[in-house]
């Protein structure tokens, strides 16, 4: 059982404030570098994740000022068919998220 650092849900299927773990997989994860787990966070959780059926993770890397994004290009699809490097000048967007764009540079900006 992992603890993303940030997760989404769409409507409807965020779990009640009451409801006790296991929660049930989010529709984005989001795990940011940390020098203890980041390993982890690449190897042996993103292929939890995709095994499990998360839709999209996106892997914040603050040594190197990129995103990582894996992400299946249908619902249906059986392992994360999409992954995209994307730099400081480049815009973060996701089909899950119609209308959400964020520069990624903001995300390292001081």
């Amino acid at each position: 059982m992992y603890e993303p650092d940030i997760v989404w849900y769409r409507h409807g299927r965020v779990p009640g404030r009451s409801a006790p773990p296991p929660y049930p997989m989010p529709d984005i994860a989001v795990e940011v570098r940390s020098p203890s787990t980041w390993r982890l966070d690449i190897g042996a959780k993103k292929a939890n994740y995709e095994r499990y059926g998360l839709p999209e993770l996106w892997l914040v890397d603050t040594a190197a000022d990129v995103v990582l994004v894996f992400r299946r290009s249908e619902p249906d699809a059986p392992s994360f068919d999409v992954s995209l490097e994307l730099t400081t000048d480049e815009t973060l967007t996701s089909p899950l998220l119609p209308g959400f764009s964020l520069l990624v540079g903001e995300i390292f900006a001081a």
